[in-house]
């Protein structure tokens, strides 16, 4: 599962609240069969409920959402009202959650195609941090190429031979992918540096529909793969 984070200002462009009956939101989610299976990494609290990490199927049962956890024990929140943004625009669902110095809490759920549904209003200060879906979907990858356009290309250049704007901006000389330096490196040494990144660079993300997160495991091994194939 993928954890990333929300732009500000694209969140407020986007995502405005629109208040309809409760019930009206359960028929509209149920009527898709929507239901969506997420890997939660971290403890978290839904309604008066903390949840361990886990895996957990996140489903609207009128006006109600439900949460299953693994072994089958479900628990269930009154829908507060539907929240109208990119969803159209959204492949793979998002969870995005109040998080503060009290811990997790769930505060929204995006289904890819259709609204999304708050059950717990982010308030002014706190945190928001989302998961992504997208790793639990095998349709949805980038090829290598691309992927590597969209997230590395900007600091290590187009051909993996750096960027010199990039060395002025940072003040240092970013590593050249296509050095000996790099070709070195085992894939999960290079699958550690995108993931976790380093004290000179943070984990490798991408940017979709104003969501900015990690990238999918499918797609660190397709960058992996490109990077390969870059000459000296």
């Amino acid at each position: 599962m993928q954890e990333i984070k929300l732009r500000t200002g694209m969140a407020r462009r986007f995502v405005a609240l629109v208040f309809v009956p409760f019930f009206t939101v359960g028929l509209a989610l149920e009527a898709n069969g929507q239901a969506m299976r997420f890997q939660v990494p971290y403890e978290f609290k839904f309604g008066a409920n903390v949840l361990p990490a886990g895996t957990y199927t996140f489903s609207v049962d009128r006006s109600w959402l439900a949460v299953e956890s693994a072994s089958g024990a479900v628990t269930r929140q009154n829908i507060v009202t539907r929240l109208s943004g990119p969803a159209e625009l959204i492949r793979s669902g998002y969870l995005i959650f109040d998080n503060s110095e009290k811990g997790r809490i769930l505060s929204e759920v995006w289904t890819p195609g259709l609204a999304g549904i708050l059950v717990h209003p982010v308030p002014k200060g706190h945190g928001r941090l989302a998961l992504s879906g997208a790793d639990l979907d095998a349709n949805r990858a980038y090829s290598g190429e691309a992927a590597y356009k969209l997230t590395c290309a900007k600091c290590h250049g187009e051909n993996g031979k750096g960027d010199a704007s990039a060395d002025k901006f940072f003040q240092l000389k970013i590593p050249r992918l296509n050095s000996d330096e790099v070709r070195a490196k085992s894939d999960a040494e290079l699958r550690d540096l995108i993931t976790q990144g380093s004290k000179a660079m943070p984990p490798v993300e991408v940017d979709e529909s104003g969501f900015r997160h990690r990238l999918p495991p499918q797609d660190v091994e397709a960058v992996i793969a490109y990077v390969r194939t870059l000459k000296p």
